[in-house]
C-alpha cells in the first residue's frame, strides 16, 4: 500500500509555509482505497478533498472574529459518500444537469443516454463520475498549492461518444482565502462535455440550520425556462419581476416564503440562471452569498454562462454530516457554474461539444472574506 506522508511545500520568503497533508480515508465496498488531501494556505484556511468524485469534503474559513468553520456539507465516511443522494461536494459528469428524453444527436447521429425519473438524463447517470474514484497529483507553485483529479472515461461510457480525459484541480491561494477549479477535458472524438462540482455551502457554518438568513446576488438576466418534467423548453425569459431576479441582493427566506409558480415544482430554488456576459475566458462576476450572522461571504467568479442555483429542497434530515447533525431542508445553497441543461438538444444554448482539436477548459473562483 502506498505509504502516505505530511508533506510541506514552502516558497522563500514567506513567513508561514503552506501546508498539503494526504490521509486514507477509507476503502470502498470494492475495496479500493480512498486518500484525503487536506490544503492549507498561509493565512489558516483548509480545504479538503477526496479521492471518491474528485469531492470538496471541507472548506474552512473565517467569519469576522477570525473564527473558523467549514462552510461545506458533508458526509463523515466513505461508505455515507456511497450512498448518498445528493453529491455532496463532487464533481459530476460527463454532462451536469438535465439531457431531456435521454438521447441527442450530434453530427448525424443519436445516442442514447441513461433514463432516469421523467424519462430525464441527470449528471450523467447512475454511474456518475461522483461515484468513481479519481488518480490524483500534488501541484504547487509560488502562489498556490492543490491537488489535481484526473479520470479516464472511455468511449461508450453513460452512452456517450467518444473517450475523455478529464483533469480536476484544486488550487489555494496561499496568500488569499480563494480557491480556484480548474477543469480541463480532451477527447479522441466529438462528444458533449459538462461538468461541474456539486457543493452546498452554509456560510454560517455546516450543520447550523438553514439558509433562510443568507443573502444572495446573482449577476443573471435571464432564466432556461423548462416544463413540468424540468426539460428546457428553449426559451431564456427575463428574470425581471420574476422570483429569479437576484441582481439586486435578496434574502433568501423573503423569497422561499412566497407562493410563486416558479418554485412550487421543486419547493424552492432549482434553476438554471443565465449569466448577464457569456462565456468568457477569464473568470468574471457571477454573484455573491453572504451570512449575515458571521459576516463571510463568498464570492464566485467563473468562466461559464450559466449557473445553477439550487436551495437544498430535497435535504430531509434524512443524512447526517460530520458534525453529527441532520441536514434538514434548505441546510445549503449550490451555486453550480456550468453550460445550460439540454444544450445537446437546444442550437439556441451555448454549445457543449467536444472535439479532439479544441480541449475543454474552464475556472470557477470562490473567494471567501469574513465582514
Amino acid at each position: 500500500m502506498l505509504k502516505l506522508a505530511v508533506l510541506l511545500l514552502s516558497v522563500a520568503g514567506l513567513a508561514q509555509a503552506a501546508e498539503v497533508r494526504r490521509e486514507p480515508f477509507g476503502e470502498t465496498k470494492a475495496g479500493v482505497a480512498v486518500v484525503r488531501t487536506v490544503l492549507r494556505n498561509d493565512l489558516g484556511m483548509t480545504v479538503a478533498a477526496i479521492d471518491f468524485g474528485a469531492t470538496l469534503t471541507a472548506i474552512r474559513t473565517p467569519d469576522r472574529q477570525g473564527r473558523f468553520a467549514n462552510v461545506v456539507l458533508n458526509r463523515p465516511d466513505i461508505a455515507a459518500y456511497e450512498t448518498n443522494q445528493r453529491r455532496y461536494g463532487a464533481v459530476v459528469g460527463r454532462y451536469a444537469g438535465r439531457i431531456t428524453d435521454a438521447r441527442f444527436t450530434l453530427d448525424g447521429t443519436t445516442h442514447q443516454l441513461e433514463a432516469g425519473r421523467n424519462n430525464m438524463t441527470l449528471h450523467g447517470g447512475a454511474n456518475g463520475y461522483d461515484k468513481r474514484v479519481w488518480s490524483s497529483s500534488l501541484v504547487s507553485d509560488r502562489r498556490s498549492v492543490g491537488v489535481r483529479y484526473r479520470l479516464l472515461s472511455p468511449a461508450g461510457d453513460q452512452g456517450f461518444p467518444g473517450a475523455v480525459e478529464l483533469t480536476v484541480t484544486y488550487r489555494l491561494m496561499r496568500q488569499a482565502n480563494e480557491l480556484r477549479i480548474e477543469y480541463e477535458a480532451r477527447t479522441d472524438a466529438p462528444t458533449v462535455i459538462n461538468p461541474t462540482n456539486h457543493a452546498f455551502f452554509n456560510l454560517a457554518g455546516a450543520g447550523q440550520g438553514t439558509v433562510a438568513d443568507h443573502r444572495v446576488q446573482i449577476d443573471a438576466a435571464r432564466y432556461a425556462e423548462v416544463d413540468a418534467r424540468k426539460a428546457p423548453t428553449g426559451a431564456l425569459p427575463s428574470v425581471a419581476g420574476t422570483v429569479l431576479d437576484f441582481r439586486t441582493p435578496r434574502r433568501v427566506g423573503d423569497v422561499l416564503k412566497l407562493d410563486d409558480r416558479l418554485l412550487a415544482s421543486s419547493n424552492g430554488f432549482d434553476h438554471s440562471l443565465v449569466l448577464a456576459d457569456a462565456a468568457t475566458p477569464a473568470p468574471r462576476l457571477a454573484g455573491w452569498i453572504e451570512d449575515p450572522s458571521s459576516g463571510r461571504r463568498m464570492t464566485i467568479l467563473t468562466t461559464e454562462p450559466s449557473v445553477q442555483f439550487n436551495t437544498g429542497n430535497g435535504f430531509d434530515g434524512g443524512e447526517t454530516g460530520s458534525e453529527g447533525v441532520a441536514y434538514p431542508r434548505y441546510a445549503g445553497l449550490a451555486f453550480e457554474t456550468q453550460h445550460l441543461p439540454d444544450s445537446p438538444n437546444q442550437p439556441t444554448f451555448p454549445t457543449t461539444v467536444l472535439r479532439p482539436e479544441k480541449p475543454f477548459r474552464s475556472i470557477t473562483v470562490l473567494r471567501f472574506t469574513g465582514r
